[in-house]
């Protein structure tokens, strides 16, 4: 009975973690999700006025240039997260991403405008 009891706990305490680490992800997700709202709307506002031929810093040249990357890191995930399998997937490929260096989720690039007077971040 006792290696019983010992058994649930182990099972507890694993489904525990697993449900700490659903809920950091869900989290971090979720706070990306709303920052890559921002930065790309600062992006279609940067490339608007490059295409109008109106003068861009060079800050917020990087800038573009970073958030398209970030975007361009985003459509793997979306186009994924589309696929009808019972898994979900998007986290799975999250966790494998950080534990070999790569990490799935857009990193946060309003640091690059932050001198810029032109341009405004939200916070």
């Amino acid at each position: 009975m006792k290696d019983l009891l010992s058994g649930f706990d182990r099972i507890s305490k694993y489904l525990n973690s697993v449900l700490k680490k659903g809920g950091e992800i869900t989290s971090d997700v979720w706070i990306a999700t709303k920052r890559e709202s921002k930065e790309t709307k600062l992006a279609v506002g940067i490339l608007s006025r490059m295409i109008r031929c109106q003068e861009v810093s060079d800050k917020e040249k990087s800038f573009l240039k970073e958030q398209s990357k970030d975007l361009a890191r985003i459509i793997p995930l979306i186009a994924i997260s589309g696929i009808p399998i019972p898994i979900p997937i998007t986290p799975l490929l999250i966790i494998l991403g950080k534990k070999y260096g790569f990490d799935f989720l857009p990193k946060d690039n309003g640091d690059i405008l932050k001198d810029n007077e032109d341009v405004q971040i939200e916070e």
